[in-house]
């Protein structure tokens, strides 16, 4: 049986690119930080604020990411990254960097 058999016809789906354009996601490929093989290719926007706010570029952005990912720990399948941020796989073969209320 199929998803859609079991669920029926998809009513409305919001992509990754629909996450980009509303602002809700930032793509951070072009970071070139990667986790367990996988690129972390996207946070969210709330995250996003709160490097900006304290004043970081992308570089130093992606260093604090780097170092981060080293203390990673998986609770419960979802790994966790201080202070208590979420990596969680995303549509386009990454990770998304995220708050646990944003998830």
């Amino acid at each position: 049986m199929s998803a859609d058999e079991f669920f029926g016809e998809i009513i409305f789906a919001y992509t990754d690119a629909d996450a980009i354009s509303d602002g809700v996601i930032v793509d951070i490929s072009s970071y070139g930080v990667s986790f367990r093989g996988m690129p972390i290719n996207r946070m969210t926007q709330t995250v996003m604020g709160d490097f900006q706010e304290r004043g970081l570029d992308s570089e130093q952005i992606a260093s604090s990411l780097r170092a981060k990912c080293q203390m990673a720990r998986c609770d419960g399948g979802v790994w966790t990254v201080p202070p208590g941020l979420w990596l969680i796989e995303n549509e386009v073969n990454g990770f998304t960097l995220m708050t646990q209320s944003d998830y």
